[in-house]
């Protein structure tokens, strides 16, 4: 009987959900039978290495890309094509995308979800409330953060070698890229419309640490991202100052202090370094791109060159 196939965590999950009583009647108990024996067809058995994979979030969506065959996906989040903030955008094109809604993602008969701990929370909630395998991941705050989510998800999808391997990779351009011993480390502030900068325990901030940069930010006693007013800024001089290169839709006072010219005058005296967003927006091995953009900035100052 199709029913006798279906797990204890499922049955389980079906009773925290409120469609099995924990104690029913026998007409209740054949109704209950019948309900999770259509669901559980719907519901995929867990695989050592996921079938169909399903990512409700832009991080995800990358590096489930970049660790399982094309055909193995189902879908992923309509971020994944944003070529802005998707470092894997060229490869997303023709994966059915979704919303993170539940509708879009329960026909799909997934076999794993992947998800971030901040999207999609109602979807994820019910999913696995559902059975459904769910991965939910943290963001990463640092390179070793980046290590960390790449083999967490190696793991959950089989694929444990290839995340070694796209570890490993990254470990080796972080080394060739890392400065001297003693070498000097030029000032470099990340600042970006509404002043908004990095400081300490931020992925932005380990990336310009592993570049060779003294983050002023994290100087400034700046926490995670906050604001920094541009008085500040201009103050504190930075060699380097790292810009992002997104662009306003439409006119926004976010972008005012940007074409201030006291900080045009500054930018004159410093080298300004453009770093795209999709590089380290995410908890991937992209970050090392951007290490290796703010390495070629520390050679030009330490050489002493300006843009």
């Amino acid at each position: 009987m199709a029913a006798q196939t279906v797990s204890r965590r499922q049955t389980l999950g079906w009773q925290r959900a409120g469609l099995c009583a924990t104690a029913p009647s026998l007409p209740a108990t054949r109704a209950a039978l019948v309900l999770i024996a259509v669901v559980s067809a719907a519901i995929a058995p867990a695989h050592a290495q996921p079938e169909r994979i399903v990512s409700l979030n832009l991080c995800t969506d990358q590096m489930a890309l970049m660790l399982v065959p094309r055909e193995t996906i189902r879908s992923l989040s309509y971020l994944a094509v944003r070529p802005d903030i998707s470092a894997a955008s060229d490869r997303a094109g023709g994966i059915l995308l979704n919303h993170g809604r539940s509708e879009e993602i329960l026909p799909l008969r997934p076999d794993m979800i992947l998800a971030g701990r901040y999207t999609s929370r109602p979807t994820v909630f019910l999913l696995k409330r559902l059975g459904y395998d769910v991965l939910d991941q943290d963001i990463s705050r640092s390179i070793a953060d980046v290590r960390e989510r790449v083999r967490e998800v190696g793991r959950a999808l089989g694929r444990a070698s290839e995340a070694e391997a796209q570890v490993a990779a990254m470990d080796a351009r972080l080394a060739a890229l890392a400065p001297r011993p003693g070498e000097r480390r030029p000032t470099a502030l990340y600042y970006q419309p509404n002043g908004y900068t990095a400081g300490a325990d931020t992925l932005v901030g380990d990336v310009m640490a592993h570049a060779g940069l003294d983050n002023l930010g994290a100087r400034a006693r700046v926490q995670g991202h906050g604001r920094m007013p541009l008085e500040t800024l201009i103050e504190l001089q930075p060699e380097i100052l790292i810009v992002d290169d997104r662009k306003p839709q439409a006119p926004a006072l976010a972008y005012e202090a940007m074409r201030h010219p006291a900080l045009k005058m500054m930018i004159d005296r410093s080298v300004q370094v453009i770093v795209p967003t999709r590089l380290w927006i995410c908890g991937i091995p992209t970050v090392v791109d951007a290490v290796e953009i703010l390495a070629a900035a520390r050679e030009q100052v330490l050489s002493g060159g300006r843009s």
